[in-house]
């Protein structure tokens, strides 16, 4: 855990709360075992009659298999109490103490737009959905984060049945576009155009032939900026209006940090610097601010794992210099 005095005082003082939820938690993972139970047992009863009685594999393992398909549609509504307590009684003033001014919502997402703001998607987005908004100042300066999952609607031709032969029904699906954490700061060094950096999919294999191989210019008509530092291009492909732009906004030390920020979360990382924002996405499947069921809330541990949750981003703050305001209007390349 770490050191500082913020951490080390919420979790001081949130452990009574934390125990506080020890008999919730017992009686959500009770009423889980019980539900499934309830349902998956009845249903390898019945497959095992209907086996017996001359039916065939299906009629074996249909019924519990369509047992454990309700058992867990059923599983969100039963740990969603005792989830919600939770953040209320605890995420909640943990953000209160590592934020100023924080405002913190378990529901809550970062919008579609901040999402086309960022430039990282090609495609028009549908909608967001996503949990654990966080908006708050953090040395000084605006963040927010949540975990989102972005998707655009794509219309897809219905298929023909006997009912209907000929059906010209048009249905629409949704098609996830991201799945991860997304992030936007102040960025406060001015930059003239704009800098879109993706993931490198071909240099950790193709090493400097990658560079040869990567399109000249992107969706958007930015063009493509072979950076000096090898560690950096390892993780990342630059983008930006003009190559000045590009070596103006990433400096050698913004470079390192991002290239020591991706080998940290070991997972594709995109980022975007215009309008004086930071945006980020880190494509991860990873859920941040989960209680446990089947374990102590109040373990060191566990509570550990939410500050590096939080901490990953808010030591970008500081990491790349974002609080610092040293640059002027007029320091454009």
């Amino acid at each position: 855990m770490s050191t500082s005095p913020g951490p080390l005082r919420a979790y001081y003082r949130l452990v009574p709360r934390i125990r506080g939820l020890e008999p919730e938690r017992r009686r959500t993972w009770v009423s889980l075992i019980a539900a499934w139970a309830g349902l998956v047992i009845p249903g390898l009863l019945l497959g095992i009659w209907l086996w017996r009685l001359g039916g065939g594999w299906f009629h074996l393992i249909a019924p519990p298999l369509a047992a454990a398909a309700l058992a867990a549609w059923l599983s969100p509504s039963l740990i969603y109490p005792f989830k919600h307590e939770f953040k209320r009684k605890v995420i909640r003033p943990m953000m209160r103490e590592l934020l100023r001014d924080v405002d913190y919502a378990p529901l809550g997402s970062v919008s579609a737009l901040d999402l086309e703001a960022s430039l990282l998607f090609s495609e028009p987005l549908t909608g967001v959905e996503g949990e654990d908004l966080v908006i708050g100042h953090h040395e000084d300066v605006d963040v927010k984060f949540s975990e989102v999952v972005a998707y655009r609607e794509v219309e897809t031709q219905g298929a023909a049945t006997p009912l209907a032969p000929r059906s010209g029904q048009k249905l629409r699906t949704k098609q996830v576009v991201f799945r991860g954490l997304f992030f936007v700061a102040e960025f406060n060094k001015p930059t003239r155009g704009q800098v879109v950096v993706y993931p490198d999919r071909l240099e950790p294999h193709l090493g400097p032939i990658a560079a040869a191989l990567q399109p000249r210019r992107d969706g958007a008509g930015l063009v493509h900026v072979r950076m000096e530092d090898p560690r950096f291009e390892r993780h990342y492909v630059v983008y930006a209006s003009s190559s000045e732009t590009a070596h103006y906004a990433l400096t050698p030390a913004l470079m390192e940090q991002l290239a020591e920020f991706r080998e940290r979360v070991g997972a594709p990382v995109a980022f975007s610097i215009h309008y004086g924002k930071l945006y980020m996405a880190v494509a991860t499947r990873k859920n941040m601010l989960e209680p446990p069921l089947f374990g102590p809330l109040a373990s060191p541990r566990v509570f550990r794992g939410y500050l590096e949750d939080v901490e990953l981003f808010l030591a970008l703050v500081e990491s790349l210099g974002l609080n610092r305001r040293i640059w002027g209007e007029g320091t454009w390349p």
